[in-house]
């Protein structure tokens, strides 16, 4: 069993629950470079030839079977009963329980054009690469390439395509003469953004820089840490310090017409004593 607690998708957004597992396959395989369709098939309990065919819409799931799935992904209460009906309303064999999970859907359903945005703002919260995508934009040489811009990454040509889809339905990208262009009409965490979401990005970036250290040259990353004792009530503070240092950091290095280079800069400040213990 595999409960991946940091899912980015809101699957009161899916409409059919096929783009539910194909999204967390895609996921899966975003995190880990050797995870496969055998290996998700293994994680929810279906034969590959099987999984295969529900995905491209050659078989169907039964209301048990797709119970069984919640339960392997982790799926909370109310998403496992909206991930069934969605399986109940397109398989289920009597009419009378197709159409009665459909109203229920109904129920948690938002509009089409909606669930599209919100769906890819999402994935674009989620995943470091968008952010690197839109900066790679200002390098100098850059390539409107999936391939190239793939390479420069170090990530998969078929999230670099998904990807660059998102950014320009989001109106984050948009096709100019010299190519892609971002927009910079992004702001990195708006209010009401799932927790999740942050969670993952922060978890994804961790990944990033605990690689980098090793791979890296000494002369390419800067990594540094300070301990120290504070009153908690100053955290608050601490905050809006760190988000000012940041800022300014951005902008003063971020002003060049000649950019070479994506960079990363990652703050960590958290508490290492455990609170029951003082």
């Amino acid at each position: 069993m595999d409960n991946d607690k940091s899912r980015p998708m809101n699957l009161a957004l899916a409409k059919d629950y096929r783009s539910i597992l194909k999204e967390e396959l895609e996921i899966r395989c975003s995190r880990n470079a050797h995870y496969s369709l055998r290996a998700f098939s293994r994680d929810i309990g279906l034969s590959p030839s099987l999984l295969s065919g529900v995905l491209n819409a050659r078989h169907g799931l039964s209301r048990q079977t797709a119970e069984n799935i919640s339960k392997r992904l982790g799926f909370s209460t109310t998403e496992s009963l909206y991930f069934c009906d969605l399986v109940e309303s397109a398989h289920a064999r009597a009419k009378i329980k197709r159409d009665l999970a459909a109203i229920r859907l109904k129920k948690h359903q938002v509009p089409h054009r909606y669930n599209d945005l919100q769906m890819d703002a999402f994935k674009v919260i989620s995943d470091w690469y968008h952010f690197a995508i839109l900066e790679l934009t200002y390098i100098s040489g850059f390539k409107n390439d999936s391939s190239w811009i793939a390479s420069s990454l170090s990530i998969q040509e078929h999230l670099v395509r998904q990807a660059i889809d998102r950014l320009k339905r989001l109106g984050l990208l948009v096709e100019s003469g010299k190519g892609l262009k971002a927009t910079e009409d992004f702001t990195a965490s708006p209010d009401g953004t799932p927790s999740k979401c942050i969670r993952n990005f922060h978890q994804q970036v961790l990944q990033k820089a605990l690689s980098a250290i090793v791979a890296q040259d000494i002369n390419e990353r800067d990594f540094s840490a300070s301990i120290m004792a504070i009153k908690k009530s100053r955290m608050k503070e601490a905050k809006a310090a760190i988000k000012a240092f940041r800022r300014k950091f951005t902008a003063d290095l971020s002003d060049d017409q000649e950019r070479d280079a994506v960079y990363c800069l990652a703050i960590q400040f958290f508490q290492l004593t455990e609170k029951d213990s003082l």
